[in-house]
């Protein structure tokens, strides 16, 4: 049996669908049969609930909007005029099914409900809620017109340090202007939100990866400069944000995966070392690319996740120590692509696969942060006489650091 509860979390998703064209039976039960399908709740029965306050379970639910479809054409007929939908539910549980005796007549808007919280009073931005009902509206008007969709999610750096060093006040104030950043950084179709303590999210419709990582970067660095300049307790407040961006259809189909695979991204970002925003990137990509000069090669890295540019520090027999901007985790397999020669001399190209064995900060001053070192997995076929023949190709062999 249908819950008042569980009625509600539909209630906006339902009430939009009714603001659609109705006349088309088959439509009508096959969007209400994907609404069933997405959420796990029965909504043919949410939907009489909400109109009539009338519990049923799913199967008589379905039994009755078949009646009160029947029931409108019939009312239409006899008025010379569409009776209308909701009409027809009034006149069906009042005339023909007869379980409404005195009904009220409200509009559902007016409803009395539980109260809820639209707007965050703090800043003024929506709450979680009406983030993700705007959410699951626009990705079914992304699936009905092929359009991306993407949202991202970003948290405040250290914000609970900042809450114990300078009082909620100061804490409050300094989120509110956060906030009107986010805001500003948005175009009028798209919706900032904060739904959580020390959390941010906007939602980007018609905007693939791409777009909102470059939203969703500039106000990460906006933020930063803002916070660089602006004094809380006599010094900089030096306030900097992570953030993750998912998209669809790439990162999900639905509501909960897009805010998981957004989250995921997020606590990557926040564990590289913060002030960093990721895109939610499962597959294996392509992540560094450059050139070792003194050996004449170009060395490229795939890894789980891209993490940006970085610089070759070695190049032996044994493996590859490279400066990263952002960790990889000792124990990932990576692959690396080795590749010298061209112009005059003749292209050698060669694959390998190994470990990360080494995961250090680099030293103070250095432009990346992190010293990752791989062994090479050189047990497979012919791994090492490949690997030796290349490095003699590839030009002399200076000192080879330990990886």
């Amino acid at each position: 049996m249908i819950t008042r509860e569980e009625a509600s979390r539909l209630k906006d998703q339902l009430l939009q669908l009714l603001a659609e064209d109705t006349r088309n039976t088959e439509r009508l039960f096959a969007r209400l049969d994907a609404i069933s399908k997405e959420s796990g709740i029965e909504a043919h029965a949410a939907l009489i609930l909400i109109l009539t306050q009338l519990a049923f379970d799913e199967a008589d639910a379905r039994a009755h909007w078949e009646g009160i479809l029947a029931h409108r054409h019939a009312l239409s007929l006899s008025l010379g005029r569409d009776a209308g939908l909701r009409v027809a539910v009034l006149d069906y549980f009042m005339n023909v099914n007869r379980r409404l005796v005195n009904p009220t007549l409200i509009d559902v808007a007016m409803e009395e409900a539980p109260p809820r919280v639209d707007v965050d009073p703090l800043t003024g931005l929506a709450g979680d809620r009406p983030f993700r009902v705007a959410l699951q509206g626009e990705l079914r008007r992304a699936r009905r017109y092929g359009h991306a969709v993407a949202i991202a999610i970003f948290d405040l750096d250290r914000f609970g340090e900042v809450n114990l060093r300078l009082g909620r006040l100061v804490a409050d104030r300094l989120l509110r202007e956060a906030a009107m950043i986010l805001g500003n950084k948005i175009r009028d179709i798209d919706l900032a939100a904060r739904p959580g303590e020390d959390e941010l999210a906007i939602l980007l419709p018609q905007t693939g990866r791409n777009g909102a990582f470059l939203v969703a970067d500039r106000f990460r660095r906006e933020l930063e400069a803002h916070f660089s300049r602006r004094e809380a307790g006599g010094k900089p407040a030096d306030l900097t944000v992570s953030g993750g961006v998912a998209a669809y259809p790439d990162d999900g189909v639905d509501a909960e995966a897009l805010v998981a695979r957004a989250a995921q991204a997020l606590y990557q970002a926040k564990g590289s070392g913060k002030n960093a925003v990721l895109v939610h990137s499962p597959e294996r990509r392509r992540f560094l690319r450059f050139d070792l000069q003194t050996r004449r090669c170009e060395i490229e890295v795939l890894a789980p996740a891209d993490v940006g540019a970085g610089r070759a520090r070695n190049l032996s027999r044994n493996g590859l120590l490279f400066a990263s901007p952002e960790p990889i985790e000792v124990g990932e397999d990576v692959e690396i692509r080795l590749e010298s020669g061209g112009l005059d001399a003749p292209l050698r190209i060669l694959t390998l696969r190994g470990r990360v064995v080494r995961l250090e900060e680099a030293p103070s001053g250095e432009q990346d942060r992190f010293e990752v070192g791989v062994a090479f997995d050189l047990d497979a076929g012919n791994g090492e006489q490949d690997l030796f023949e290349f490095l003699e190709h590839a030009g002399p062999e200076r000192p080879a650091e330990p990886v």
